[in-house]
């Protein structure tokens, strides 16, 4: 295999990998605290948690895509 093909089959998997991330921290931010019965401090730092989370997954997700598009 050429080098340019293993490097963009692994970027598609890091892109994968990082926007499966995104959509659970998406998911964990409507859904909230998971506490039965939770306290409105408790969703507050359940959703700032989600909020980092999607940051920290989301801008790998970007850098990935950006260098995937540039490498031919």
């Amino acid at each position: 295999m050429d080098k340019t093909v293993i490097v963009r089959l692994f970027l598609d998997i890091l892109i994968i990998i990082f926007l499966l991330g995104f959509v659970l921290s998406l998911l964990w931010y409507t859904m909230g605290s998971l506490e039965t019965v939770p306290t409105e401090e408790q969703q507050e730092k359940a959703q700032m948690a989600a909020v980092l989370s999607m940051l920290v997954t989301g801008v790998p997700c970007i850098i990935c895509t950006v260098i995937r598009r540039r490498v031919k």
